[in-house]
C-alpha cells in the first residue's frame, strides 16, 4: 500500500447522492428511513465450512497484530461470532469478540474481522482500559495522530494506493461531548485508481488521544474489477459550464427535522430540477433518475394522487392486531406468525399509535419487525413485512416497475389515506440498488403547488408477486407556512445556485455484470455536495442543513485557562453568546455551573426520550418547562445536587465550598464525606467553612480537584470563575475515569 503525499479536498459519497445540491433534506442525508430492526436468529448462521478457520487458528493472528494489547491475554476470552455473507464476495469472514471482565491490563471489550485464507484484517475495535490517558490534554495532536494513522495503514500493508480525505475530522454536533470520552482523530483514506478515488472504497483509522489506534475498517474487498482507463475524459470546465447552461431550478418547501429536539421547521428553498446527481467524464452524460442521459428531459407537471381524500375513523387495538395480522398472513406451512407485544404510543409529531412487534418462526430460526397503525385513523404509519427475508436470496423480477407503482398508488389508497389528496406521483425514479427485492417509489407532499421535501409516502412492492413490502408516511403539521411572495427570484436563486456548483473526479461503481460478476466503474465527475447546506429562498442566504446544527468557532482568550475553556466551548460544554464580551474570570452562577459540570462528566439530551413522562421536579420553582430543567434532573438523578431543599437557586453565585460539595457527590464518596469527624483539617480559614461543607472540602482538596492558596488557605466562600470551574472539570474528569480511583 502507498499512502499519496499530496492532499486533495475529497468529497463524502454519503452527501454527493443526496442529489440536489443546494438544499439536501436532513432527512434525507442523516437518517434510514425507519421502516424496520430487522432481527434473524439462525443457528446455521454459524456453520463452518470444511476449510474455516477455528476460533484458536484466529487468536494467534490477532496476536500477532496487536502483542501490546494482546499477547498475554487468555484465549478462553475470544469467541467467534456469527459472520455476515455478501453475495457479491467469494470469500469467508470471521468475526472474534473479545471480553475480560477482569483485565487490568488488556482491553476489557474487542472486536475484529478477517477476510479470506490469508487473514486480512478487515476491521478492529478496542475499547481502551485505560481512558483517562486519553483525554484533554492530549499527548498527540492532529498532525502527530495523522502520522500514526498512517502508520497503521501502511502496517495493515493494504492493496492499492490510498489519499487521505480531507475535513473529516470535525465535530458538528449540538450535543456535548463530555471531557470523560476520549479525544479521537478519525481519518478516512480513499482508494485510488490512477489516481482517482474509488468512491466506495475507504479506509478508516480512529486514533486516541493518547496515540492509540483503537478502530480501523479496511474497504470492502470486491475481487476481480473493471475500470474504464483515462483516455479521453472530458475537461473538468467544459463539464461544469455545460451543467450551469443546463441547470434550472424551483421553488419547494423543505421541512427540517433536529433529531435531538425533536422539533421541525418549514423553510422555502429552490433546489435543482430535475436533480442531477453526476456526469459522465467520457461523454458528459447526465445521471439522472437511476440512468444516464444525452438531454435533461423536460419537466412532467405535478400529478396528484386524489382528488379529494377519505374519511377517517378511529381503531380499536383488536381491530389493529386483526389488520396487522392480515398484513402479515404467510402460506408458508414451516412458518408461524407471533405477535409478540402491541403498545400504545405517541411519537414525537404527536399521532398516536398502536405499535405492533412481530415475529415469524421458523423452526430454530426466526426474524421479525414491527409495525405502526394510527391509533385514530387506522391507517399505516410505519410498515415493513420482513416474511421470508433472505437478502442473499435472489428473486424473479414477475412485477414490473410501472405495475408495482400502480399497486404502490392502490395500496395508499387502502392504508395511508387520509391525506392522499395532498402527494403527487413520484418526481424521480429511484436509484436500483443491486439484488434489491423490492420496487421503491417515493410519493412527494404538495402544498400550494410546492414539492414539500421532507414528507412523503415511501411504498416498497415486491418484485416477485406484488406484495406490499413497507409503507411510511411523514406527514408535518404547521400553522405557518412561508408564503412564496416572500421568496427571492428565480434569476437571482438560479445565479446563487450555480457560484457554489463544482465536480470532482471519481470512480463510481455504477452497473454490475451479472454473468461475469465484475464491478463496472464509470469515471463520474460527481456534485460538491461536502457541505450540508440549504438555499434559504426568503434571505437569499445558505444556511447550515446539518441535522444536529454546525457550531460557529469561537476563540476566547485568557492568561492560564485559554485552552481549557476553548476546548470546553468546541465540544458544546460552555456556550458563549457574546464571546467579544465575555470575561472568564466573571463569577458563574450556580445554575451556569451545574450545566458545566453536567455537560462535562454526561452526555446532556435537549429533551427526554420520546413518550418519556417528564418526572416533577424536587425544587418548586424548577418546573418541566423551565431552561435547566433536564440538566437539574440528571443532576439530581446522579447525586450530584441536594434535593431535600425546597428550592434550587439558580442565580445564586456558585461558592468553593458547593463546588466541593458537588465534585463529591459526583464521585459517589457523599457517605464519607458526611463522616466529617474522621478527618483532620489544616486549612487556615475553618473559620469561614461552613459545617455541613467540611468533609467535602477535605476530599475535595485532598483529591487535588481544588487546592489551597500560597498560605493554606481554601478559601471556602470565595465565588468560582468560569476559568476556576474549566481548570477543575478537567481534574474531575480525569479522576472519574482514572483505574485507579475505579
Amino acid at each position: 500500500m502507498k499512502l499519496k503525499k499530496t492532499s486533495a479536498v475529497v468529497l463524502s459519497s454519503a452527501v454527493v447522492f443526496g442529489g440536489l445540491a443546494p438544499a439536501v433534506n436532513a432527512a434525507e442525508i442523516a437518517t434510514v428511513e425507519s421502516q424496520a430492526v430487522e432481527v434473524e436468529q439462525n443457528e446455521t448462521q454459524t456453520t463452518a465450512n470444511e476449510d474455516s478457520f477455528t476460533v484458536d487458528e484466529l487468536i494467534p493472528r490477532i496476536k500477532e497484530l496487536f502483542p501490546e494489547k494482546f499477547e498475554s491475554a487468555s484465549d478462553e476470552n475470544f469467541h467467534l461470532d456469527s459472520s455476515p455473507y455478501f453475495p457479491e464476495e467469494d470469500i469467508e469472514r470471521y468475526r472474534v469478540s473479545y471480553f475480560s471482565p477482569e483485565s487490568d491490563s488488556d482491553p476489557r471489550h474487542a472486536s475484529f474481522e478477517f477476510v479470506g485464507d490469508d487473514l486480512e484484517l478487515f476491521n478492529f475495535s478496542i475499547d481502551p482500559q485505560e481512558r483517562s490517558e486519553a483525554l484533554f490534554p492530549p499527548e498527540v495532536s492532529e498532525d502527530e495522530a495523522l502520522n500514526l494513522a498512517k502508520s497503521f495503514m501502511e502496517k495493515m500493508n493494504l492493496d492499492g494506493d490510498f489519499e487521505l480525505r480531507e475535513n473529516t475530522n470535525i465535530y458538528y454536533n449540538d450535543i456535548n461531548r463530555p471531557l470523560t470520552e476520549p479525544i479521537e482523530y478519525q481519518f478516512t483514506f480513499d482508494k485510488l485508481r490512477s489516481g482517482i478515488p474509488i468512491q466506495s472504497q475507504t479506509a478508516r483509522v480512529t486514533v486516541l488521544g493518547n496515540g492509540e489506534v483503537t478502530r480501523f475498517s479496511a474497504p470492502r474487498q470486491q475481487g476481480e474489477a473493471d475500470f474504464e482507463t483515462r483516455t479521453g475524459v472530458m475537461s473538468k470546465d467544459d463539464l461544469l459550464e455545460k451543467l450551469k447552461g443546463d441547470l434550472d431550478v424551483e421553488l419547494q418547501y423543505m421541512v427540517r427535522h433536529d433529531y435531538l429536539s425533536q422539533e421541525e421547521e418549514v423553510y422555502l428553498t429552490y433546489r435543482e430540477s430535475p436533480a442531477i446527481h453526476e456526469v459522465s467524464a467520457k461523454d458528459g452524460q447526465y445521471y439522472m433518475n437511476g440512468e444516464y442521459v444525452d438531454e435533461i428531459p423536460e419537466e412532467e407537471d405535478i400529478q396528484m394522487l386524489a382528488d379529494q381524500a377519505k374519511a377517517t375513523s378511529p381503531i380499536t387495538k383488536d381491530e389493529a392486531e386483526e389488520l396487522a395480522r392480515e398484513l402479515l398472513a404467510t402460506d408458508d406451512e414451516n412458518t408461524t406468525l407471533h405477535i409478540d407485544r402491541i403498545t400504545e404510543r405517541e411519537n414525537p409529531d404527536g399521532t398516536e399509535v398502536y405499535s405492533i412487534s412481530y415475529m415469524y418462526r421458523t423452526g430454530n430460526s426466526g426474524y421479525g419487525s414491527s409495525i405502526e397503525i394510527n391509533k385514530n385513523t387506522g391507517e399505516l404509519v410505519r410498515y415493513h413485512n420482513s416474511r421470508g427475508l433472505n437478502p442473499n436470496e435472489e428473486v424473479d423480477e414477475n412485477v414490473s416497475y410501472e405495475e408495482a407503482l400502480d399497486l404502490a398508488v392502490d395500496y395508499i389508497s387502502d392504508y395511508a389515506y387520509s391525506n392522499m389528496d395532498e402527494y403527487a406521483y413520484p418526481v424521480n425514479r429511484m436509484t436500483t440498488v443491486a439484488n434489491d427485492r423490492e420496487h421503491r417509489f417515493t410519493f412527494p407532499r404538495v402544498k400550494d403547488g410546492l414539492v414539500v421535501a421532507g414528507d412523503r409516502i415511501s411504498v416498497g412492492i415486491s418484485k416477485e408477486d406484488g406484495s406490499l413490502a413497507s409503507l411510511s408516511v411523514n406527514y408535518s403539521n404547521f400553522d405557518d407556512w412561508p408564503s412564496a411572495e416572500e421568496a427571492v427570484s428565480q434569476e437571482q436563486a438560479l445565479e446563487d445556485i450555480k457560484s457554489k456548483l463544482d465536480l470532482k473526479l471519481y470512480y463510481v461503481d455504477r452497473d454490475r455484470d451479472s454473468n461475469e460478476q465484475t464491478l463496472q466503474y464509470k469515471l463520474n465527475y460527481l456534485r460538491n455536495d461536502n457541505e450540508p447546506t440549504f438555499y434559504n429562498a426568503v434571505t437569499g442566504e445558505w444556511e447550515s442543513n446539518s441535522p444536529f446544527g454546525q457550531k460557529e468557532d469561537v476563540v476566547i482568550s485568557h492568561p492560564w485557562a485559554e485552552e481549557e475553556l476553548n476546548f470546553m466551548i468546541s465540544n458544546n460544554i460552555l456556550e458563549i453568546d457574546d464571546p467579544a464580551n465575555f470575561d472568564a474570570d466573571q463569577a458563574v452562577t450556580k445554575g451556569e455551573a451545574l450545566e458545566i459540570l453536567t455537560k462535562s462528566i454526561d452526555r446532556v439530551y435537549p429533551r427526554p426520550p420520546v413518550n418519556e413522562e417528564r418526572e416533577q421536579s424536587p425544587f418548586s420553582n424548577i418546573d418541566s418547562e423551565h431552561e435547566l430543567y433536564n440538566i437539574i434532573m440528571q443532576s439530581v438523578q446522579r447525586g450530584i445536587v441536594d434535593d431535600s431543599q425546597d428550592t434550587f437557586d439558580v442565580d445564586s453565585p456558585l461558592t468553593r465550598e458547593n463546588l466541593a460539595f458537588w465534585y463529591v457527590r459526583a464521585l459517589d464518596l457523599d457517605s464519607v464525606a458526611k463522616r466529617s469527624e474522621i478527618f483532620s483539617y489544616n486549612f487556615n480559614d475553618l473559620e469561614d467553612m461552613s459545617d455541613e461543607y467540611r468533609g467535602y472540602v477535605v476530599l475535595a482538596n485532598s483529591l487535588g480537584l481544588l487546592t489551597n492558596d500560597g498560605e493554606n488557605n481554601f478559601l471556602p466562600q470565595q465565588e468560582v470563575t468560569y476559568a476556576q470551574l474549566a481548570v477543575a472539570n478537567l481534574r474531575l474528569a480525569q479522576l472519574i475515569t482514572s483505574g485507579d480511583f475505579r
